[in-house]
């Protein structure tokens, strides 16, 4: 196909709703180059590395296909904030929302206005307290570094730079309360937080995942390294403030997002079922936020991929809430997952109907897609897009 007809396939469509859900399904426009490359999309999309999150190239043709400039658009479960970014960079005004801190965090980051000079001011106090801060004996009496799911915290660092990292674990846990300045810093400190290369704190581990670690312990100052990734980010953050709307993140249960409405169009992919556990996939970064031993046996309770296993009852509790914060016509667009044990759309097809008038569902072998290094991806054999639009 050459470049002229190819831009025009992937152009926005007019016809109705069904009709264009079924010209996205059947085109599947983010497959074409170079939004099919893993690495499109550039260096927000992976502020913070996340297992689990969407396909920026998905999220950039939802948005362009099925809102409009100057559109609120909600994603109340929004990981790291893929979706609402992609708002965002196309003149829609994205709001994110998540349960999770961790991914509160760095939508919060990708969204609302920060100030860069106090940027700095923040690393110089990290850095002081450090300087300042007690001896690794004196930290290890309060936090639990024989924790972990891959293996225990203290085996993934060299001893002086596990006493920075705990120091600075504190900071953000007692003393910094969440914002954009602060979580633009935190962000990124996550996301140095493991890695296999030499950005990292950590041993050899996975930068998505934190595998349990190889090879020697060394040494990694985490200022050095905090201020190498600020300096990639900062610019990028920076003028993405300059020429876009200003966005909005919450921490909250995807029923109770506390957002000002009506919406224009809530877009989501929920967490797929009997795929990953993002809680535990995401560990260390989610340790680094503040939970402990406890929070991992108590917290997972209040989220819906665990509850989802009892059956899709949250989700008519989600729609019941998405149609409350809709204007009177908006539209709910879910991306859903297939294992060979469920299918989500169609489980959850009655839960919204109450609510919504589904005007068209697609599905999407993804059984061949690549794997990241990772081997196991969960039991996900396809993905479905479920279009909906409010009732009255």
């Amino acid at each position: 196909m050459s470049q002229l007809s190819l831009l025009d396939a992937i152009a926005v469509p007019h016809g109705d709703l069904a009709e264009r859900a079924s010209r996205f399904c059947g085109l599947a426009p983010y497959k074409s180059e170079p939004f099919c490359r893993r690495n499109w999309g550039g260096i927000l999309h992976s502020l913070c590395s996340y297992q689990g999150k969407l396909k920026p190239s998905i999220a950039k043709f939802l948005i362009e296909w099925f809102t409009e400039p100057g559109d609120r658009v909600l994603d109340p479960m929004a990981g790291v904030g893929t979706i609402p970014l992609e708002a965002r960079r196309q003149g829609r005004v994205g709001v994110g929302s998540d349960l999770s801190p961790l991914a509160a965090s760095v939508t919060r980051a990708k969204l609302e206005p920060f100030d860069p000079s106090a940027v700095a001011d923040l690393v110089a106090d990290l850095k002081g307290r450090i300087l300042e801060g007690p001896e690794l004996s004196e930290l290890t009496r309060e936090v639990d570094v024989d924790f972990g799911l891959n293996g225990p915290i203290r085996s993934y660092f060299h001893e002086d730079t596990l006493r920075e990292v705990l120091i600075a674990r504190q900071a953000f846990k007692e003393d910094l309360e969440p914002c954009p300045t602060r979580d633009v810093v935190f962000s990124s400190l996550l996301h140095i937080l493991h890695g296999n290369r030499p950005y990292a704190l950590s041993r050899r581990s996975h930068p998505v995942t934190p595998l349990a670690p190889s090879g020697p312990f060394e040494y990694r100052g985490v200022i050095e390294r905090l201020e190498t990734r600020l300096a990639r980010v900062l610019p990028e953050l920076e003028g993405l403030a300059s020429g876009s709307l200003d966005g909005e993140a919450y921490e909250a249960d995807c029923r109770e997002v506390p957002v000002r409405c009506p919406v224009d169009a809530v877009i989501t992919s929920p967490p797929f079922a009997r795929s990953l556990r993002f809680w535990s996939s995401n560990w260390l970064r989610l340790w680094f936020t503040g939970w402990d031993r406890h929070d991992f046996d108590t917290e997972p309770q209040r989220y819906i991929d665990v509850q989802q296993r009892s059956g899709m009852g949250p989700y008519r509790e989600l729609a019941r809430a998405m149609h409350a914060m809709l204007r009177p016509d908006g539209l709910f667009i879910l991306h859903l997952g297939e294992t060979a044990r469920v299918n989500m759309a169609a489980a959850i097809r009655p839960e919204i109907d109450p609510w919504f008038e589904i005007a068209y569902t697609g599905r999407e072998n993804v059984e061949d897609t690549e794997t990241h290094g990772l081997r196991d991806k969960g039991a996900t054999v396809a993905h479905w897009y479920l279009f909906a639009r409010r009732r009255p």
